[in-house]
């Protein structure tokens, strides 16, 4: 009896093997097992394997600046052929396929009807993704996760119509005044192992702690839970800050320093008004003055 096993196997490490997982007709998953085939003499015998992925990815497949991961890892693919003869199989013959990457987002990875498909969309030259997207991550945990730098030719909209709006209030613009007063501008430096994982290329940057904003505004910090830099180092509870939610503050603060001008305005309108009255006092004094002088040398 012959037999066709297929299975995986690590470049950097050959004698380390991949399992290899089939996926059946309503995408539940079960191992691969060796195919019995007929060999008949004279004749081509052809055999597909349909549905196979390997049971697990590859190492270090987030890409850097936008080029393969310098540590990336490969699989590669073995189809063997192999003569069974009471419970022990003999290779006869096997191919090795070419440097294989393998990422968590293989079509052949399906765990439910749940993850992300694309499709085309319902108006012309668009298409359509019902679940996360990542850039540069394998992770994504937002419906858009950019690890590097992003242009944007266009704007960014935001929903503001009053009729998807409730408990409107108006916000208190010298609060907003005196938080953005207590907010630290810095500069600082990316740690290289970061930077690399997320694709940053320009490490020196200038803003904000996000320890520091989330005792001064806690609204605007978040949780995105842990972050593993280049190093293999995970920082757990890694802290983002909102930018919308501090720029919102700061036009509040300026509408507090608006306020503040104006109201020096109007007082330096005052003080001037008061200082010409004065001179034209002092000018009416000085008048009567010179008056009564000339009237007394009259009458002498």
């Amino acid at each position: 009896m012959f037999y066709l096993k297929a299975f995986g196997i690590k470049v950097e490490a050959i004698n380390q093997v991949i399992s290899i997982e089939q996926s059946q007709a309503d995408r539940s998953k079960k191992t691969f097992e060796p195919v019995k085939i007929d060999l008949l003499t004279d004749q081509v015998t052809k055999v597909t394997l349909g549905r196979l992925h390997f049971g697990e990815t590859t190492a270090n497949n987030m890409r850097k600046k936008g080029k393969p991961n310098p540590d990336q890892r490969y699989f590669m693919l073995v189809v063997g052929l192999y003569a069974a003869n009471q419970d022990q199989f003999y290779l006869l013959a096997a191919h090795i396929s070419e440097r294989i990457i393998v990422r968590a987002s293989n079509p052949g990875q399906f765990e439910n009807d749940s993850d992300a498909l694309w499709q085309r969309g319902q108006v012309p030259e668009s298409v359509t993704c019902h679940g996360r997207v990542g850039i540069n991550t394998d992770t994504p945990d937002e419906a858009l996760v950019v690890c590097g730098n992003m242009k944007v030719m266009g704007t960014v909209m935001h929903p503001s119509d009053i009729r998807v709006k409730e408990n409107v209030q108006e916000v208190d613009t010298n609060e907003q005044l005196r938080r953005i007063a207590q907010m630290r501008i810095v500069q600082y430096d990316y740690k290289p192992e970061f930077a690399s994982a997320m694709g940053i290329d320009t490490a020196h940057q200038t803003g904000m702690i996000a320890q520091e904003v989330q005792e001064i505004l806690p609204r605007a910090v978040r949780e995105v839970g842990g972050v593993t830099c280049g190093n293999g180092e995970t920082l757990e509870n890694f802290l983002m800050v909102d930018k919308d939610q501090i720029f919102m503050e700061n036009v509040g603060a300026v509408k507090q320093l608006c306020k503040l001008t104006n109201s020096l305005e109007e007082r330096i309108e005052e003080l001037e008004i008061w200082n010409k009255n004065l001179v034209r006092l002092k000018h009416l004094r000085s008048s009567w003055k010179s008056s009564v002088s000339s009237s007394e040398a009259s009458s002498l």
